[in-house]
């Protein structure tokens, strides 16, 4: 996980749900752990991770279609402006995403620019709104709707993020953990205990929920301890270890 100012942001969410951590400045470095917290003889490495839901068989992974869904929302809304289009908020639901890849953002965003900017759209947040009749959009945006900006300035098109809540298995949880087992080697010399924080960011991920039985299952590890970290609320659940 190479972008460092996330990972002091879940370093500090972190500290809300377990306040017995070191306080003080971490050490981080390129070297793993991420963060090493106090000093010898009682030093904590902790090792960050992302959780990102698998694919399942024939599907691209969620990160895939979600950056190519704000792709196309992004450059729609830009193609809108430089068109004449008002400022407007613009939600967008889609719907088949077999033709979404890097060589059809342009034309999809174009068609459905163009969709909007065939509209007589609300010029203030105080009009209704304005659903854009479904034949004119490209086939890959299922729904979109046009609201009026409050001031005339502000702006904001947005793409769906939903979908069916997958459930995250045991067998989930310790493909992550196996991943992760690498580093075990090379951190432990750094530190006199190091723990695993699986980070479940919501935001940056497939919908879905850790498991009722993933929450009291056992798991096979060599750190000192495994956590699951809800960063956005913020909320910690400590994994059990299978005993060895």
């Amino acid at each position: 996980m190479p972008d460092k100012e996330r990972e002091h942001r879940y370093l500090a969410e972190l500290r809300k749900c377990v306040p017995e951590l070191p306080p003080g400045e971490p050490i981080d470095d390129s070297e793993p752990p991420d963060f090493l917290l106090g000093s010898r003889p009682n030093r904590i490495g902790i090792e960050f991770t992302e959780y990102h839901h698998p694919p399942k068989p024939g599907k691209r992974p969620h990160q895939e279609v979600q950056s190519l869904k704000n792709r196309v929302v992004k450059l729609a809304e830009q193609l809108h402006a430089q068109a004449g289009g008002p400022a407007l908020y613009v939600t967008t639901i889609f719907g088949r995403h077999g033709r979404l890849s890097k060589e059809t953002v342009r034309p999809i965003a174009k068609a459905f620019a163009d969709a909007v900017l065939s509209q007589d759209v609300p010029r203030s947040g105080h009009d209704a709104s304005v659903r854009i009749p479904r034949e004119l959009l490209p086939r890959e945006i299922a729904q979109a709707r046009a609201h009026g900006s409050v001031d005339g300035e502000d702006k904001l098109w947005q793409a769906d993020a939903g979908g069916w809540v997958a459930q995250i298995a045991p067998s989930d949880v310790q493909r992550e953990v196996a991943r992760k087992l690498r580093i075990v080697d090379t951190a432990r010399r750094r530190c006199d205990a190091l723990w695993l924080v699986i980070v479940h960011n919501l935001v940056r991920g497939e919908p879905c929920e850790l498991s009722a039985q993933a929450r009291t299952a056992e798991y096979t590890h060599a750190f000192d301890r495994l956590l699951w970290l809800d960063p956005h609320t913020p909320r910690m659940i400590d994994l059990r270890v299978r005993a060895r």
